[in-house]
């Protein structure tokens, strides 16, 4: 079966009436391909796209937020460079106008460029369910491979966060496109000199570094510093060895993701690292 909710509330309910057996469907980037391939069987699908609502974006001097419709397309031009270059780097032109930020989240894809870019933004992410609404820090969202901390019946609604000061994107893959990330990596800085770094594809959760941040407060950005963070990183990424590349070179890329990235921004540019 399939069903077309016109509000919010009606695809909840739809939700929480037939829980396990339905399944929320968003840009279908990673749903339907699955269903092709047989891995993925589903007796009811609950279609979110005429919830345009949850397609908006705001980009605030304070608070930013962005809907969990929000495609990668509508993000690339965004004046925040962490994550215009992530959405920049998922897939291909069709898959970024066809993909959500909520989709990609809500996958926990250890891979997930955006995931990486919103967790380096420290954002929370907002969910509901028939029962109401609440918010957490994307931090605490993901919890395994392919496994978050949403409820059953709950659905993510969008994701905010603080606009930074600076901030930049790096991503090393086996293409310069339309490739899943070996190593990705976000940081930002904020105006109070406070410093947030992210990692993907280095643990079975995109990963935030927070003993890397830690030293950071202490001894700020100067040329020493940036160079025992990329040390630090080496030692506080979990990476695996798998048919993309090898545990240790990925700890190697690591510490060098998190030094350009740094010296980039203490130098004052924001960009991506590719």
């Amino acid at each position: 079966m399939f069903y077309q909710p016109k509000t919010l509330e009606e695809a909840l309910a739809l939700k929480a009436e037939f829980g396990l057996g339905a399944r929320f469907l968003a840009g279908g980037t990673d749903v339907v391909v699955q269903m092709k391939k047989g891995r993925l069987a589903l007796e009811r699908v609950i279609d979110l796209s005429r919830l345009r609502d949850l397609a908006e974006a705001r980009l605030e001097d304070d608070v930013c937020y962005v809907g969990a419709l929000c495609t990668h397309r509508a993000l690339e031009a965004w004046p925040i460079p962490v994550l215009a270059a992530a959405a920049r780097q998922v897939g291909g032109p069709q898959i970024r106008n066809r993909g959500t930020v909520g989709g990609n989240v809500g996958t926990a894809s250890p891979a997930g460029d955006v995931s990486v870019a919103l967790l380096a933004l420290d954002a929370t992410v907002d969910l509901a369910g028939v029962g109401g609404t609440r918010a957490m820090p994307l931090r605490d969202f993901f919890v395994g491979v392919g496994k978050t901390a949403i409820a059953p019946d709950e659905l993510i609604t969008g994701f905010r966060f603080r606009r930074p000061a600076k901030s930049g994107f790096y991503k090393n893959g086996k293409r310069h496109s339309v490739a899943i990330s070996v190593v990705s990596a976000g940081a930002c800085v904020w105006e109070d000199g406070s410093v947030a770094l992210a990692l993907g594809s280095v643990a079975a959760t995109p990963l935030r570094l927070t003993g890397t941040e830690a030293f950071l407060r202490e001894r700020g950005l100067g040329a020493e510093a940036i160079a025992e963070a990329g040390r630090l990183a080496t030692e506080e990424v979990r990476p695996i060895t798998d048919h993309r590349a090898s545990a240790d070179y990925r700890r190697a890329v690591s510490g060098v993701a998190v030094s350009r990235l740094l010296s980039q921004l203490q130098g004052g540019k924001h960009d991506a690292l590719v």
